[in-house]
């Protein structure tokens, strides 16, 4: 196994940046920020590492995950796997992935528990929210992502 290998690392509201990193569960730990969980598989053997429970302890939305209508939270970083080793990811793995996760996400939070990454969804959930809501309550929406203050979409 070897003792380093070639990974991207994608944080929150920054491009993907490839880094040489130990092959170690503890360097993965201290990318992420904790406990790692790896999970997400991807086409070409390539695998999503993130921080245990980064929603649960939140960490803000980061890009739009491929596999479910859901989100990744907080620092992820992507590597091969053979069996059950981390690898180094190819170049060709590490330009395609720099592409699919190029744009950081643009994400919306409804009240305490709903996040978004489309308009549409947006729409929908913010109908659900509205019928559920008793006289008298109110929402707070917390926008993550996308054009900064002042500057043009």
């Amino acid at each position: 196994m070897p003792k380093e290998i070639d990974v991207l690392i994608v944080e929150p509201g920054k491009a993907p940046r490839p880094a040489k990193v130990q092959n170690t569960l503890e360097a993965f730990g201290e990318i992420v920020g904790g406990p790692i969980e790896a999970g997400c598989y991807l086409p070409q053997r390539v695998l999503l590492v993130c921080q245990e429970n980064a929603k649960g302890l939140g960490l803000p939305p980061n890009r739009a995950n491929p596999r479910a209508r859901d989100y990744i939270a907080g620092t992820f970083l992507l590597c091969g796997f053979e069996g059950d080793a981390f690898t180094s990811l190819t170049p060709a793995q590490q330009v395609e992935f720099q592409t699919y996760f190029g744009e950081p996400g643009e994400f919306m939070l409804i009240g305490t528990e709903t996040v978004c990454a489309a308009p549409g969804e947006l729409a929908l959930n913010a109908c659900k929210l509205w019928e559920r809501m008793k006289n008298g309550e109110s929402v707070v929406l917390t926008k993550w992502g996308g054009p900064g203050e002042g500057q043009p979409e």
